[in-house]
């Protein structure tokens, strides 16, 4: 069973790639790694973490580039949605966010659909935020604030860290903002963060709540901290009220705890004191591990702190904790009405139409005896129920569904989490669907009852007004002249003059997805795109005189299959597109799986 822990018990972001965490442990781990998805990265630093027990936390200071120095001039934003891998979706109540590859782009769904590149603006580094995609977005009205990171190369390491280069914040809509670098809220020498991290490598934010005049920031070395004056200064709030951050375990008294749960239980004692010394050595046992933070839900002083140890709640804004985990009986065995998993990677709150409120979880794991899952708790974290796999990003609620993002896409549930039907996001006007992992998700009040749906992944932004019934999807990649009569097409955005069609992604892998052919077009007439192998043989007739619109953008998808149906091998492929009046564009991609 879970204790109210105390002082006195114990004070406590697109290639696969072999990571190689540890040479002294040999420790290897296959994982997926999106670069335009931070959040994705969260699941390869924990894993490196466990790898890595013992290793030091200790690197070389690499200082992130700071955006706008105070006084700079504020630059205008981008017209248009930049970037088509989405990460976090939020909706402050006014404006529409969206995290990218490239930045952080606002809608005012007041003014317009989003259906449409211009009716977006994007905030980049040169308009003053972090260096780097955004890893974490909070927004509330017109405050928005956003955490960002970078990849980095140190001398000696095979895969190169993550390295967070701070938070950044608009308090009038994204007119005019602040930046904070990493090492400015981690600076040893303010109290509580005497013990570093004294670098930004390896500590990116991947969770941010704005509760009231409470910023909440959850690090993955740093672990949470907030500040309440606005970002002018920072304290460290541990997630179970310890007064200094562990990084690798044996720093504690755990192993005393569990011997004295073992005397208990020798000499006959209360089942009940039992379980609680057990649970209280089980907290210490992980305790750097809830000192790994990934994301934060904050209101009314009520915290919740997903960490790769269970959610960490308070309910006095800080002042004391509850851990909530998966509890194992002496024997190993899970015991009920507790969460599915130990890493918590995603919370968020549902508020019902009569009042109260449900909280949602999303868990991943890779020990044995838990379960990658979606958890639900209707009374405040006292007990849980789960179902999974699949584990979840993040959530949305509307009238009559669940929504989650999961790395297989999009799920819905319309029984309050017992069940969960996949939900292809696929739009048939634009011939496009949305693939890979769904990491952000928001609902926003359409103004006649109901709430626009938008859904972000690694391909883009799907939009939805009627709960997933019908889908529209948003992937405003780079522009090129027409094929027709060389001019751009649209307003906003941005375009590549010196080609007229080019394949994006490429390489990619079938397996995974597919690639699109991009071009556009002034005038209306039919398109053939043939594809060929690097021995100029025909390989896959993509296109055969179909019809297709003048003044639009398009994007033909090849699913690496030939025209027989089968997978091509992996190599380079060349294509030709030829208009009806005979115009051409040539291009090439790569297939690699």
């Amino acid at each position: 069973m879970d204790v109210e822990p105390t002082e006195s018990e114990f004070t406590i972001s697109r290639f696969t790639i072999i990571t190689q965490f540890s040479r002294r442990r040999n420790c290897r781990l296959a994982v997926g790694l999106r670069r335009m998805s931070p959040r994705l990265a969260l699941v390869l630093a924990l894993a490196g973490v466990l790898c890595a027990w013992g290793d030091s936390w200790a690197r070389p200071s690499l200082l992130p580039l700071r955006s706008q120095q105070d006084g700079d001039e504020q630059l205008p934003p981008f017209q248009g949605l930049i970037g088509t891998s989405i990460g976090d979706v939020v909706w402050s109540g006014r404006y529409l966010w969206v995290a990218t590859e490239e930045g952080v782009s606002r809608l005012d769904p007041g003014q317009a659909s989003g259906l449409d590149t211009g009716d977006w603006a994007t905030f980049t580094e040169i308009q003053g935020i972090g260096r780097g995609p955004v890893s974490a977005l909070a927004a509330v009205g017109d405050t928005v604030w956003v955490a960002t990171l970078i990849d980095s190369v140190i001398a000696g390491l095979d895969t190169p860290p993550q390295v967070g280069t701070g938070l950044s914040f608009s308090v009038d809509g994204g007119l005019n903002w602040k930046h904070i670098a990493t090492e400015d809220i981690f600076d040893p020498l303010v109290p509580g963060f005497e013990l570093g991290p004294t670098t930004p490598v390896d500590n990116a934010a991947f969770g941010l709540a704005i509760d009231g005049s409470t910023i909440w920031a959850a690090f993955f070395s740093g672990s949470s901290v907030r500040s309440r004056d606005g970002g002018r200064s920072w304290e460290r709030v541990l997630p179970d009220g310890a007064d200094d951050i562990i990084y690798v375990p044996g720093k504690n008294a755990a192993d005393s705890l569990l011997i004295l749960a073992d005397s208990l239980s020798q000499a006959g004692a209360d089942a009940a004191l039992v379980a609680a010394a057990r649970a209280g050595a089980d907290s210490l046992a992980a305790q750097h591990l809830l000192h790994r933070t990934f994301d934060v839900l904050a209101y009314n002083d009520t915290v919740w702190i997903g960490t790769s140890s269970g959610i960490a709640r308070s309910f006095d804004g800080g002042a004391t904790w509850r851990n909530l985990k998966v509890r194992t009986d002496e024997n190993g065995v899970t015991l009920p009405d507790h969460i599915g998993g130990n890493w918590v990677i995603g919370i968020e709150r549902q508020l019902l139409p009569g009042g109260g409120s449900v909280i949602w979880a999303g868990a991943k794991t890779i020990e044995q005896g838990q379960v990658n899952s979606i958890n639900t708790s209707s009374n405040d974290g006292q007990s849980w129920r789960f179902t999974g796999p699949p584990f979840a990003w993040n959530f949305a609620f509307t009238d009559n569904y669940i929504w989650a993002g999961t790395e297989e896409g999009l799920v819905s549930s319309a029984d309050g989490g017992l069940t969960w039907e996949e939900v292809p996001v696929e739009d048939p006007v634009r011939r496009d669907l949305l693939q890979g992992t769904s990491a952000g998700l928001a609902a926003v009040p359409d103004g006649r009852g109901g709430s626009t749906l938008w859904v972000g992944s690694d391909t883009g932004l799907g939009w939805s007004e009627d709960e997933g019934q019908t889908w529209r999807v948003l992937s405003f990649r780079l522009k090129t002249p027409s094929v027709d009569t060389g001019e751009i097409i649209g307003e906003g955005g941005r375009s590549e003059p010196d080609r007229v069609s080019y394949a994006a992604p490429s390489p990619f892998a079938p397996s995974r997805g597919t690639t699109r052919v991009v071009y556009s077009l002034a005038g209306e007439t039919e398109v053939t795109i043939a594809i060929y192998d690097f021995a100029s043989r025909p390989v896959r007739i993509l296109l055969d005189a179909e019809p297709r619109r003048g003044q639009e953008n398009h994007y033909e998808p090849w699913d690496g299959l030939d025209d027989d149906g089968d997978p091509v091998a992996n190599g380079v492929y060349f294509y030709r597109l030829e208009t009806g009046d005979g115009q051409q564009a040539f291009g090439k991609v790569v297939v690699l799986d």
